[in-house]
């Protein structure tokens, strides 16, 4: 059986937490989606005015250190209200390649804000997991070794308890696919599985839409 037919006799979940998940043959691919950004930035924008109305009356005093101290908290404001813009805006996305056995990651650097990707064969994952988050809600984390380092990415944030079926499903199906356990036995990846591992599976052609899993 195709994974594209596998697919279709078991529908898998299209969103898991902040991620949009696509399945095509021999590929699983996540992307986050874009969310509206939360009050926070506009709340340190309005600090940064009122910071600056604050500044003028006091710039008519004999000493400048008040108007300098303000117009510095001010842009500091300004700073964070931008940067915490930025943070709410990136995207990040990731592409299991079951053809060739990697593990490609796709995010922006949290202070620079540049994007970068990573290709991680899957015998340098060490670990998948899913972690506590500070409101509550879940996220799906993927272990790898960077060179000498090991480090951590999220492939899926925010996932509501409603999700953690879903989420512990695909937690195992990482880990059979990165050699770390077994594949569930009625998991929709198992009838694509060869017994010499990913290579069973078909390639998928290039160009497809969205996120490129050929880059």
């Amino acid at each position: 059986m195709s994974f594209r037919q596998a697919l279709a006799d078991n529908p898998a979940p299209s969103t898991l937490g902040d991620v949009a998940l696509r399945y095509e043959p021999s590929m699983l691919i996540g992307q986050t989606r874009q969310g509206p950004l939360t009050w926070r930035p506009t709340a340190l924008w309005v600090v940064g005015l009122g910071l600056i109305a604050t500044a003028l009356p006091a710039s008519r005093a004999e000493s400048s250190w008040p108007t300098l101290a303000l117009l510095s908290l001010s842009a500091g404001a300004f700073l964070a209200s931008a940067l915490r813009a930025a943070h709410e805006r990136r995207k990040r996305g990731f592409v299991v390649n079951f053809s060739t056995a990697t593990l490609r990651l796709d995010f922006v650097t949290p202070i620079a804000g540049r994007p970068r990707t990573l290709l991680v064969p899957f015998e340098r994952v060490k670990a998948v997991g899913l972690m506590d988050q500070a409101d509550g809600q879940q996220c799906l984390t993927v272990d790898f070794l960077e060179g000498e380092d090991v480090l951590r990415e999220a492939l899926a944030a925010f996932i509501p308890a409603g999700q953690l079926d879903a989420a512990n499903r695909l937690l195992h199906v990482l880990e059979g696919a990165f050699g770390l356990g077994s594949i569930p036995p009625d998991s929709l990846y198992l009838s694509t599985q060869s017994p010499a591992g990913p290579a069973g599976f078909d390639a998928t052609p290039p160009g497809s839409g969205g996120l490129d899993p050929e880059r």
